[in-house]
């Protein structure tokens, strides 16, 4: 701010110390301004994202998983000459957004199933990561000149299921501050 006031003509010059110096008093209550919205913004965020529109957010993507892999399963059965791994990636949909949804409904309150879950999310977090980036690259040159987005969205559906029940499984133990492996 000072180089600016330098830079000011001569004629100029007092006004622009005259506003430093109003600046400088007025910096110090700002910086309490600020710090009070971003202390209040940040608990609201919080709250928000650690608390039920998280919780909202998971058991939606896992419907959505849920219905993906359904309408995979009926594709590969009402279809000629789908691959096998259509009904492996219907499969998969299907068990990682129904067992997230069994967890979330209460029923995996014993310490195996906080396992198999974070074992689970982290493993489909990996997969639908590595599918969705291998599926971008195969559309960059596409054999034959036709791309394939089913793929995409579906390495994209995996892996953002899995990232926000993870992020939602430590928000939620941060919050409760336990330290077991325990349900959500």
């Amino acid at each position: 701010m000072r180089l600016l006031v330098a830079l000011l003509p001569r004629s100029r010059r007092d006004w622009g110390r005259a506003l430093l110096a109003e600046t400088a008093h007025a910096d110090k209550s700002l910086r309490w301004i600020l710090g009070g919205v971003r202390l209040v913004g940040w608990s609201w965020f919080d709250w928000m994202i650690g608390g039920n529109l998280m919780k909202t957010v998971v058991a939606t993507l896992s419907t959505v998983n849920v219905a993906m892999g359904l309408f995979l399963m009926g594709l590969f059965v009402f279809t000629v000459d789908n691959a096998s791994v259509v009904l492996a990636l219907a499969v998969g949909l299907i068990i990682q957004g129904g067992y997230t949804l069994w967890y979330m409904w209460g029923a995996g309150k014993q310490p195996w199933a906080t396992r198999v879950l974070l074992a689970g999310q982290t493993l489909a977090l990996l997969v639908g990561a590595g599918g969705f980036l291998i599926s971008t690259l195969n559309n960059v040159a596409p054999r034959g000149g036709d791309p394939e987005y089913g793929p995409i969205v579906v390495g994209a559906a995996i892996a953002t299921q899995a990232a926000a029940t993870l992020y939602f499984y430590a928000v939620r133990r941060e919050a409760t501050g336990s330290k077991a492996s325990v349900g959500i």
